[in-house]
């Protein structure tokens, strides 16, 4: 079996090759859905370059659709089937599918599924070429999933934080794993739009290497696909991309309770670790994690740990009142503009980030099991 599915991986990845390094030919993707959907309109978006870019659309008509067009090099793309006419905003008014277009034929037919309507496509060398590879990562991704439901329920709904901790090692490495693959492929595949695809996960991810690694990475896809509009917003995104492991946190000034101002490098302990916590009083994740950072800061708080509270509250009194009801021991202050999520390069709560005594990122993503596994190797072996 598992030489089946390489053999077929081999041959769509030759397919692939031919077709994103061979001249500008037209793509076809036609589509089979309910015939409920009648009469509505399909948008294709291409969405591998910052802001949607529409491609094309069609009227569904028989319970079909198909469009065709021209593609320079493979683009990830998403289909939009706006089932209200007059709102093409509202979510919940849409029926969305993404697919890796090139110039080939794909088909896609939707299908009922307990989550919901899902497409199945066939054709397409690009297409067929990411799901053989997503295929080939069924067994590690799998796994993750049911560990991270596992470890849920260990580290917070059972509050076994030892078990938590040994889970959260063992899905770091199952992440690193993927993360490894993703970059094998990348390098292996240097004519492949999936290439492109995966750089953007791996360059997204928490666990991303540094930014030379991730340079040389790029340096190996083809000129044609780094030259292409997805290419360039990748090459850009790498360029100022701020939060990568090993390199400076970026600075910013947050206010205390008191209203005195001050620079978050200015804070951090200089001879130990730091998490910073950005959190919110509304947010029910960030109120979950403050049973265990007490835990945590009790333990090795006077080992070298600290944690420096960033409220992104905008209304004084709402964060006021979170500090009042958790009594947090650790140092608290607020950026009500939100300057955190531009300079940490994210736009949720929480957001939590462990650095070392020179400031310097130690992980992404320091949650939970993942942050006890880092302050367990730092202070106590």
């Amino acid at each position: 079996m598992k030489q089946t599915i390489a053999k077929t991986a081999l041959a769509v990845a030759a397919g692939l090759a031919a077709s994103a390094c061979s001249s500008r030919q037209g793509y076809t993707l036609s589509g089979e859905v309910p015939e409920v959907w009648e009469g509505k309109s399909v948008v294709l978006y291409a969405i591998d370059a910052g802001e949607a870019e529409p491609l094309d659309s069609a009227i569904i008509a028989n319970g079909r659709f198909r469009m065709q067009g021209e593609l320079e090099t493979p683009r990830r793309c998403r289909g939009v089937i706006y089932l209200d006419p007059n709102d093409h905003s509202s979510r919940g008014t849409q029926v969305t599918f993404e697919v890796l277009l090139d110039s080939t034929e794909v088909s896609a037919r939707c299908e009922a599924s307990p989550k919901g309507q899902r497409f199945i496509f066939s054709g397409g060398a690009s297409q067929q070429a990411l799901q053989a590879f997503r295929q080939e990562l069924e067994p590690q991704s799998g796994e993750y999933d049911k560990l991270f439901d596992q470890y849920v329920e260990t580290f917070y709904h059972r509050a076994d934080r030892q078990a938590g901790i040994d889970l959260a090692r063992r899905l770091s490495q199952i992440d690193s794993q993927i993360l490894a693959r993703k970059l094998d492929y990348v390098r292996s595949h240097p004519c492949s739009g999936v290439s492109l695809q995966l750089f953007g996960e791996v360059l997204g991810s928490h666990a991303a290497p540094s930014r030379d690694s991730l340079a040389g990475l790029f340096a190996t896809i083809d000129p044609r696909l780094r030259a292409s509009a997805a290419g360039q917003y990748l090459e850009e995104r790498l360029r100022s991309k701020k939060m990568i492991g090993g390199e400076l946190l970026p600075d910013l000034e947050v206010v205390d309770a008191q209203g005195s101002k001050h620079r978050l490098r200015e804070l951090l302990h200089s001879q130990g670790c730091t998490l910073v916590e950005v959190w919110a009083s509304w947010c029910s994740p960030c109120r979950d994690d403050i049973p265990y950072l007490r835990e945590a800061y009790a333990q090795y708080h006077s080992k070298g740990f600290d944690i420096i509270g960033i409220s992104v509250d905008k209304h004084h009194d709402a964060w006021t009142g979170a500090l009042e009801e958790e009594k947090m021991p650790w140092r608290q202050f607020n950026d009500a503009q939100r300057e955190s999520f531009r300079a940490f390069e994210t736009g949720s709560v929480p957001t939590s980030i462990l650095v070392d005594g020179q400031g310097r990122i130690v992980r992404l993503d320091a949650r939970g099991g993942w942050l006890g596994a880092d302050l367990e190797t730092m202070f106590d072996k």
